[in-house]
């Protein structure tokens, strides 16, 4: 089942790891979505502009019209799926069947989208 929050976003950037942590990509650059093999960061609405809705499920289920800003695959050892804002605050959840597993996301924009899709499976 799909799950969502609305969620003033620090620095207008979240990240999409297993639950055990991840490696962010470093150095930053202008990409709206960058990735390691084990951590996604995707730009979306910074908090100064509002909150940005986040969606997180299978990807058969979320899919939105938007076009696909990426596709890829995850390493997920603990076999859960989390999405954090900048802090490391856990936002969403999510039980996955494997050690690695393939994300999809959607931006409602290409810049600051007020709202990012995260399709696993």
């Amino acid at each position: 089942m799909a799950q969502q929050i609305k969620y003033a976003m620090p620095n207008g950037l979240l990240f999409i790891e297993d639950i055990s942590g991840g490696r962010p990509p470093y150095p930053f650059t202008d990409e709206k979505v960058q990735y390691t093999s084990s951590c996604i960061s995707v730009a979306c609405l910074h908090e100064i502009d509002g909150e940005a809705e986040i969606v997180l499920g299978r990807s058969e289920e979320v899919a939105p019209a938007y076009a696909l800003a990426f596709d890829g695959h995850l390493d997920t050892p603990s076999k859960e799926l989390v999405i954090t804002d900048v802090q490391g605050n856990h936002l969403l959840t999510a039980r996955v069947p494997d050690v690695v597993t393939r994300i999809r996301v959607w931006r409602s924009h290409p810049e600051w989208p007020d709202q990012v899709v995260v399709g696993w499976g």
